[in-house]
């Protein structure tokens, strides 16, 4: 049996049915722009949905062939294109016998047209091709009865309101779950950044009950800083010979150096750390008046983060290199120099937000820690 059809959630209206790849690809239609849709009233009757990307069907192929992911296909979304309750059984009766030749020759090739699941339906049809004995039932929701504007309106609605997942919550359900059995660089690196967000002990751990650190990427003024950024610039701060190195003295150092670094850097730069002073007092132009005006910081910022994380290998290579107790502290006490505050007039900070401004803060940095050379002006 290639198909066989479950159920009506609504007759004539939804219905639930199971296929086998086999039967998926033979009998199921993809509008996409590059083909001609015969139901299309657009120019050149082009289909609704973009050309399927088909590097993802290996990638899809593979996971549904590991483990127990072949019970986990989340159901294709398809426009059965009819819309009298006769023709809607006949096709059912099709569905149920696995005809598709006689379903198209009676309705057309295009009578169940897939409006989600393009990737993941020949993904799957991919692990079939190559692994014979790799037959899974498909799930599938038919919707009967919608014109052609409507079925394109839902596939719009479907993929424009997706949202692309943060990378700090992929980044943090990896750590969490999905690899946390795994001894990879990646996963060391995350259980370093996890400490430096989660243990008591780390300025950047959590403060009365609440965290600092965003662990899912979603946007909050309250927390600057994601879970991804603190995670790659991590990740900037022990490269893979030097958290070996680290680790060979001792298993626990690279989290207590980490944490060591920041608290430091949090001492010596204390004012922008805390945004203290967190106001101050302007002359406003328009008015002539004195206004009351917040003073922002970069040190928090991702850029700021990014930047010194960068710094913190090379502070901490040499503190290694020295053999000396201090030289981390005496190193980083420089950073007390810097002014941090994000202003137009301030040479420190005149590079660009984010991981694309971090290079030339860090060299900037680097250059007055390793030779008290600040930026003109400054």
């Amino acid at each position: 049996m290639f198909s066989e059809v479950l159920g009506a959630i609504e007759p004539h209206r939804t219905y639930v049915v199971k296929v086998t790849p086999k039967f998926a690809d033979a009998a199921l239609f993809i509008s996409t722009y590059d083909d001609r849709d015969p139901k299309s009233p657009a120019v050149n009757n082009h289909g609704y949905q973009r050309p399927p990307t088909h590097a993802r069907f290996a990638e899809i192929s593979t996971y549904y062939r590991e483990r127990d992911n072949r019970f986990r296909i989340p159901p294709l979304l398809v426009s059965v294109r009819l819309s009298e309750s006769r023709k809607i059984n006949t096709l059912l009766k099709l569905i149920a016998a696995g005809n598709v030749k006689a379903i198209h020759k009676k309705f057309g090739r295009d009578v169940l047209s897939v409006i989600d699941g393009q990737h993941r339906l020949k993904g799957l049809v991919k692990a079939a091709a190559d692994d014979s004995e790799f037959i899974p039932w498909i799930p599938v929701v038919l919707y009967c009865g919608l014109d052609f504007a409507v079925e394109a309106d839902l596939f719009n609605t479907i993929n424009a309101t997706q949202r692309k997942l943060p990378k700090a919550l992929i980044e943090t359900n990896r750590g969490d779950i999905t690899e946390a059995h795994k001894l990879t660089y990646e996963q060391q690196i995350r259980r370093i950044a996890f400490s430096l967000c989660r243990d008591r002990d780390s300025v950047w751990g959590p403060v009365d009950g609440k965290e600092q650190i965003n662990m899912t990427g979603i946007r909050d003024p309250e927390k600057t800083v994601t879970y991804e950024g603190l995670r790659r610039s991590t990740a900037n701060m022990f490269p893979t010979t030097l958290l070996e190195r680290i680790k060979r003295i001792d298993i626990d150092l690279p989290v207590k150096l980490g944490k060591r670094y920041w608290k430091r850097v949090s001492e010596a730069c204390a004012g922008a750390w805390n945004s203290d002073p967190g106001e101050r007092e302007m002359l406003d132009d328009a008015s002539g008046e004195l206004v009351v005006t917040e003073i922002e910081y970069r040190i928090k910022d991702l850029v700021g983060v990014a930047a010194l994380a960068r710094l913190g290998q090379d502070i901490i290579r040499t503190h290694l290199d020295s053999g000396a107790k201090d030289t981390l502290e005496r190193l980083i006490q420089k950073l007390a120099e810097v002014d941090w505050e994000k202003a137009p007039h301030n040479p420190w900070m005149r590079s660009q937000a984010g991981f694309a401004g971090q290079k030339e803060l860090y060299e900037i940095l680097y250059a007055w820690v390793y030779s008290d050379t600040a930026p003109e002006g400054a």
